[in-house]
């Protein structure tokens, strides 16, 4: 197994300049390097969450099925991973570096969280990972995080008229977050595909379900937590670094 220490201290390495460019940043779960979850991750997407990429089954069709040409996602995907806080802009008088130094003593101050069981799930038109059970200590880390981070967030953009399809909340939480799906709203899931049609998204899930029934029936840690950056534009998210939960 990689040691995720090292990955982070590599990541770390030069100019912090590099960093604070980022039009956005965001606050995701991955995989440690190593488990049977960042494998899988790697070969549905064909790219890992350090940029790192290769061919992925996904779109050279899953073994033994119909399945082919599957896009799991857009290009500018950045590999598996769970949103805890979603994108945000920082404000003015924020700075990367203080972002960072919070997130190292957030992370150390949690416990990891056992997310239970896991089933394959659809979402709207998406395919997900998600809790077979509901697990109010994720819901919690993931609101502790969202509060924690407020204060580096600059004023959303978004326009709530956009989004008609929401609950009054949920555009409450749009206005104020950024996001409709924070807080109460927060459901943990990892994201497989982009939007499917229904036939297709049987097929998929169908054909998937035996490549991940283990990683599912045992479960994830949530051992830790990711900065990302958003340089704008069809690049994905960079992996700026990752920090272990209770480290």
């Amino acid at each position: 197994m990689l040691n995720c220490a090292h990955v982070d201290n590599q990541l770390h390495k030069g100019p912090a300049s590099s960093h604070s460019n980022f039009a956005r940043y965001a606050i995701y779960y991955t995989p440690q390097p190593g488990t049977a979850l960042a494998a899988f991750g790697r070969s549905w997407f064909g790219r890992a969450n350090d940029g790192a990429t290769l061919q992925a089954f996904s779109t050279s069709g899953l073994s033994g099925s119909s399945v082919t040409n599957v896009t799991p996602l857009p290009a500018r995907y950045s590999g598996l991973h769970a949103v805890v806080r979603p994108p945000f802009a920082l404000r003015e008088d924020a700075a990367f570096e203080d972002v960072r130094t919070r997130l190292i003593n957030f992370s150390a101050r949690r416990k990891p969280v056992e997310t239970g069981p896991l089933t394959l799930a659809r979402s709207g038109h998406h395919l997900v990972l998600r809790p077979l059970e509901p697990e109010p200590a994720l819901d919690w880390l993931a609101t502790q995080c969202v509060n924690a981070f407020e204060e580096f967030a600059a004023d959303p953009l978004e326009d709530d008229e956009e989004h008609r399809h929401l609950s009054n909340f949920q555009r409450l939480l749009l206005r104020s977050y950024g996001h409709p799906h924070v807080m109460s709203e927060y459901q943990f899931a990892i994201t497989l595909t982009g939007p499917l049609d229904p036939a297709h998204l049987e097929r998929v899930s169908q054909a998937l379900w035996p490549v991940i029934e283990d990683i599912c029936a045992d479960g994830v840690t949530i051992d830790g937590l990711s900065l990302f950056g958003d340089a704008g534009g069809r690049m994905p998210m960079r992996l700026i670094g990752r920090h272990g939960l209770g480290a």
